[in-house]
């Protein structure tokens, strides 16, 4: 007679949060990009951060290359070059600051080993020292929710883009942000599966529960679906205005 297998199917089997042990999974947010790993994920700048601080960097460099062009040819004014010296100043500190944290910083960093999650915001939130250490015991839950003006809130129109964000709650009650992800309205399924991704693996890694604030955004696929059915739907009859009959005079007697 012919057995069934025991082994259950691959439909059944849920995907894990975090990847196996050495591999990683990297999840494209909004300015920033989450790498998973078993042991550790870090939510940090994305490479499209690298641009703005690289640009900086480059034009104080030009500024500098100009002032010694300018002493050593002497034909630059001197007003010309206190602007120069001025702008240098500014944008080649600032610039290669932000540089490194965008190519080697991490905003957010949870990590198995030691056993907590770390905020790293310093000067001007470019990355330099650590703001905020959250032991994982003192993680109440890890939260997804819509921030900002949410669908069908009465009275007041709806907005045009969705934005998810998942946050660490701590014990005492405190909000600490994530990452998030901002979309138009009819792909909000798309970034909240995202966000979701990023606040699973991170509730698998600390044992933290996963807390999903509000109602899931419906499916592409019901959001049409719902679209046809109000657009096939027929509009009620409207009924004819009918003349009233007009009334017979009745004859006087003389």
């Amino acid at each position: 007679m012919p057995t069934e297998s025991m082994e259950p199917s691959a439909e059944s089997v849920p995907e894990s949060p975090l990847p196996t042990p050495g591999e990683k999974r990297r999840i494209e947010l909004n300015r920033r990009r989450a790498v998973i790993r078993a042991e550790r994920i870090d939510v940090r700048p994305s490479r499209g951060a690298i641009v703005p601080p690289l640009l900086g960097f480059v034009l104080g460099a030009g500024c500098i290359a100009l002032i010694v062009w300018g002493v050593v040819a002497d034909t630059l004014p001197y007003w010309l070059l206190a602007i120069l010296l001025l702008f240098a100043l500014l944008a080649v500190p600032l610039a290669g600051i932000t540089l490194v944290y965008a190519l080697f910083g991490a905003n957010v960093v949870f990590d198995k080993a030691k056993q907590s999650g770390a905020w790293q915001q310093g000067f001007l939130g470019m990355g330099i020292g650590t703001t905020e250490l959250v032991p994982f015991w003192k993680i109440a839950a890890i939260e997804v929710a819509e921030s900002g003006q949410s669908e069908g809130t009465p009275g007041r129109p709806t907005e045009e883009f969705v934005q998810w964000e998942a946050a660490l709650i701590k014990q005492s009650g405190k909000r600490l942000r994530i990452a998030g992800m901002t979309v138009p309205r009819p792909f909000a399924r798309g970034g909240f599966a995202e966000v979701r991704e990023l606040a699973a693996a991170i509730a698998a890694l600390t044992g933290a529960p996963l807390r999903i604030a509000g109602p899931e955004p419906p499916a592409e696929a019901e959001e049409q679906a719902a679209a046809s059915e109000q657009q096939a739907a027929p509009l009620p009859a409207r009924r004819r205005a009918t003349a009233p009959a007009p009334r017979r005079k009745r004859a006087r007697r003389r």
